[in-house]
């Protein structure tokens, strides 16, 4: 299964906004792309929730615009992962260009025939999420298309309506400073930078006031995300202003796995920001001069000010956005009636680009400059076999290992043994993705950072054979059961279960002492046990430092 060709045309009335066109598939499926969710007047304020369409009319047959990200290699970013090669989809012949006051737009695929006639049924809804570190991505990549996720559903009985969200990044979606504070407050809003995470609130808002009329259910809403979309869901757990959402998927990101800076860091940020783009930070006029900055131009800046190679979007702890620090998290708010989350095998090979320069007493020096703490930080070595005399090639790849359990596993491991009311309710559901890549690149035979997406969605199936295309059948419908309220896999009384996907498209069930020749729990425990009294906070800084090039 690749992209599917639409059979015709299909329209629809969407109460108070209007007619709306969009795709007919062979198995009933519709999709309706592009739909704007929000208004955005300017640069770094609050968007508002769109309550209508100009003439009455949207065409939802092609994509809408992406938010602005940073061009790789002096091109825009590309809408072609290379380690994850799908194409986009040929059925929208017009490319989606950037632009940040349009890009606030929503895509539909419903297992619902809305256009045909009124909805039996209101279907559970799907949110995704996209991630790219706050500052890449978008969901109108071809990886995202969820026309095969929505037939698949409509096959297993588990129809659904799938949404796809896109939000501000970068500069553009989480720059926070005192002069946008006294703005946003002058405007009537709040806070403190944290645009995209207010833009997914918004999205979701849309959700509930419009998704009936495509046949969802707005008291049924599962949101999905894969690393900084499962960060931002981890987020919206800590958040006063969370978007409205009944369970989660938290595909290799929580909440702990970005820091939120606080507002005396995003201010340094700010005024770094004004001085590169030779602005004064304290002028009256500071915003409206950032303003008329080249959209394209401020997301390119954003690793160059930040000083790191590739840098992340950055959440700011404002006091009106957040109820508390993400990373104090230690429970699913009670809103949450289920929540799945997991990892992949190899999660830190994304580390390994900013960590190829390094020797053992770089990567020392980095870490005890925040950890502070020989003892501490001579066990972690130890614990991961890191010595002064190992070859530069096996140094990376176990400080890269070190690294992704900390930022990834150790918090997985850690939100499970935490979450006690959801592990009580039998609503609380762990799994690692092993299975390896055969497509042919440098992380071929690894399963890495983002492969899982694949076998989620089925946009790249000639990359699969028979077997991993079962799987990926079955992963389907595990994520699909869990958006009914279901169990995604057979339900037992032992919370250290995990399911595991792969390595070789098998899927088993495993307590923690069978998987501890491959994951390493006890490892997990020790380094736990002895971050302790704020080591733990100062390890993972030095790790951001390390492999963000922060700090």
């Amino acid at each position: 299964m690749t992209f599917q060709v639409p059979l015709t045309k299909s329209s629809l009335d969407v109460h108070s906004l209007g007619k709306i066109e969009g795709w007919h598939y062979a198995d009933g499926v519709e999709q309706y792309c592009g739909i704007p969710y929000a208004d955005l007047p300017k640069r770094w304020t609050r968007s508002v929730l769109k309550t209508s369409w100009p003439d009455r009319y949207h065409d939802g047959t092609q994509l809408g615009n992406n938010c602005p990200r940073p061009r790789v290699s002096g091109s825009d970013s590309s809408p072609m992962n290379p380690f994850i090669p799908v194409p986009p989809n040929p059925t929208f012949t017009r490319t989606p260009i950037s632009d940040e006051k349009s890009a606030l737009v929503l895509n539909i695929a419903t297992a619902q025939q809305p256009s045909v006639e009124p909805a039996k049924q209101k279907l559970p809804v799907f949110v995704w999420i996209h991630g790219g570190s706050l500052l890449f991505g978008s969901a109108n990549y071809g990886i995202y298309d969820t026309v095969n996720l929505v037939s698949h559903s409509k096959t297993v009985g588990l129809p659904i309506v799938a949404v796809s969200i896109n939000y501000r990044l970068g500069l553009g979606g989480f720059l926070a400073g005192a002069k946008i504070a006294e703005e946003l407050k002058r405007d009537g809003f709040a806070g403190n930078g944290n645009f995209g995470f207010t833009d997914q609130k918004v999205a979701l808002d849309w959700v509930q006031r419009y998704i009936e009329n495509f046949g969802g259910d707005p008291n049924n809403v599962t949101v999905v995300g894969q690393s900084a979309g499962g960060v931002s869901i981890g987020h919206h757990m800590a958040s006063n202003h969370p978007m409205k959402f009944h369970r989660a998927v938290c595909m290799s990101g929580l909440g702990t796995t970005l820091r939120a800076l606080s507002v005396e860091e995003h201010e340094n940020l700010f005024q770094s920001t004004c001085r590169y783009f030779d602005v004064d930070p304290h002028a009256p006029d500071a915003l409206d001069r950032l303003r008329q900055i080249d959209q394209q131009v401020l997301a390119d800046a954003d690793s160059v000010i930040q000083g790191v190679p590739t840098g992340t979007g950055n959440p700011c702890l404002d006091g009106w956005f957040y109820a508390h620090d993400p990373q104090e998290l230690t429970e699913a708010p009670s809103y949450v009636e289920s929540f799945m989350f997991g990892d992949v095998h190899d999660e830190g090979v994304i580390f390994i680009l900013k960590l190829r320069k390094d020797t053992y007493d770089t990567v020392r020096a980095t870490l005890i400059k925040h950890v502070q703490d020989e003892s501490f930080l001579n066990f972690v070595f130890n614990e991961y076999g890191i010595t002064p005399d190992l070859a530069q090639a096996v140094l990376i790849d176990r400080v890269c290992t070190m690294a992704a359990d900390a930022v990834f596993k150790i918090e997985n491991y850690q939100t499970g043994i935490d979450n006690k009311r959801l592990r009580e309710e039998g609503a609380l559901f762990k799994y690692h993705f092993d299975q390896r890549s055969r497509i042919h690149n440098v992380l071929q035979g690894k399963s890495y950072h983002g492969f899982e997406v694949i076998y989620l969605f089925r946009n790249l199936d000639t990359e699969l054979n028979e077997a991993e295309r079962a799987m990926g059948s079955d992963l389907q419908t595990a994520w699909l059961r869990f958006v009914y309220g279901q169990a995604p896999w057979e339900e037992e009384s032992d919370t250290s279960l995990w399911k595991i996907w792969g390595p070789n498209s098998e899927e088993q069930i495993e307590t923690e002492e069978e998987d501890e020749p491959i994951r390493h729990y006890s490892r997990f425990k020790r380094v736990i046990s002895l971050g302790s009294g704020g080591l733990w906070e100062r390890y993972l800084l030095g790790l951001d430092a390390l492999v963000l090039r922060k700090g």
